[in-house]
């Protein structure tokens, strides 16, 4: 009963920080030259505001049900070193890969890496979680083929697709790396 209250609460909390977040957008979004002049602090920031009201609901729902999809199998330990590393990775990847890429702001990228890397991570003890990579990847390598340009329009929301293409390339590498070092005897988290 204490692990689930909590797990409502962290939900809760999750859900009230991105929604005073969004109060402060602007300083907080991925911005190319406010990086580069020393705001580094987007790079983290810009994974947790968004364009509108109906880009931060789609990523919030996507948000809730990624993390009760999985939270019977990680520490919360986990989930935040992996979303602090991920959503840096992310940030860096598009300012050096998309040079013309002026902003960027949301969780997609984020989710797309957290996917990909519990899913691979656990689905080696549980097969089931195959599904969640497997998506993961079909999603981003259509996005990646369907021609859409740098971008493109849901409900006026940008939506940056090479972010997506990088969390899952991250989000798996560093699966396959944490199985790989597990193999080796070395433990990055808590075994399932």
């Amino acid at each position: 009963m204490n692990n689930q209250r909590n797990t409502v609460l962290g939900c809760a909390v999750f859900i009230f920080l991105l929604l005073i977040l969004q109060n402060f957008s602007t300083a907080l979004e991925l911005d190319r030259h406010h990086v580069l002049s020393g705001e580094v602090w987007r790079i983290w920031t810009s994974h947790f505001v968004h364009s509108n009201m109906p880009h931060l609901l789609l990523n919030m729902m996507a948000a809730l049900f990624i993390y009760f999809s999985f939270f019977t199998k990680i520490s919360l330990t986990e989930l935040l070193v992996c979303s602090l590393t991920f959503s840096a990775l992310i940030s860096i990847a598009l300012l050096f890969f998309l040079p013309d890429l002026d902003w960027y702001n949301g969780l997609s990228g984020l989710l797309h890496a957290l996917v990909a890397y519990f899913s691979i991570r656990i689905a080696v003890k549980t097969k089931v979680y195959w599904i969640g990579a497997s998506l993961v990847w079909i999603k981003v390598l259509t996005e990646a083929t369907m021609n859409f340009s740098d971008t493109y329009f849901i409900n006026d929301m940008n939506v940056i697709t090479e972010a997506h293409l990088i969390g899952a390339f991250i989000g798996s590498l560093f699966a396959i790396i944490s199985i790989v070092l597990s193999h080796l005897g070395v433990t990055l988290s808590r075994p399932n």
